[in-house]
């Protein structure tokens, strides 16, 4: 939603007035209370540093790391990412438990109230699955990152040696 939707509603509340007095203009609170609080959000949440490593082929899967610094007073999760370069995106973790470090995946990475989270290649990260290009050192690319709180938020991704 952004502020324009709400400025929109609150036109059109001022237009049907007269046919719904009171469900619209309700409407147009509750829409227009959701476009700030959407704000202030994505203000308190923010991505750095996002990036992945070189691909020669198509078809291949990366891991995408980045730095993710939420400064709100509670906790948000980031649930998924979607980027034009790869088919699909997973959210991972590894696992240290008996044996060799694996990969496993999970629903959402958490993202602790007043932190500074890192995305990496051996803890939390996202993996982007059927790359659709060759990625070559120094280009860039843009990807939405959805938050279960701040919504989504775009960031640009730098691809690495």
């Amino acid at each position: 939603m952004s502020f324009e939707r709400g400025l929109h509603c609150a036109v059109a509340c001022r237009i049907v007035k007269r046919r719904s007095w009171m469900a619209l203009p309700l409407f147009c609170l509750i829409s227009t209370f959701g476009v700030v609080h959407h704000a202030v959000a994505n203000e308190s949440l923010q991505i750095v540093d996002a990036r992945v490593p070189a691909a020669d082929k198509e078809g291949g899967d990366l891991p995408l790391t980045m730095t993710i610094k939420n400064e709100a007073d509670s906790a948000d999760a980031l649930l998924r990412v979607r980027c034009p370069v790869a088919n699909f995106s997973e959210r991972h973790i590894v696992d240290r438990g008996e044996g060799a470090p694996a990969m496993r995946s999970i629903s959402n990475i958490p993202v602790p109230a007043k932190a500074t989270l890192e995305l990496k290649r051996d803890g939390y990260h996202v993996m982007l699955l059927q790359l659709r290009q060759a990625l070559a050192p120094g280009e860039t690319f843009k990807c939405a990152v959805v938050f279960q709180k701040a919504g989504t938020i775009e960031t640009e991704v730098q691809v690495q040696k």
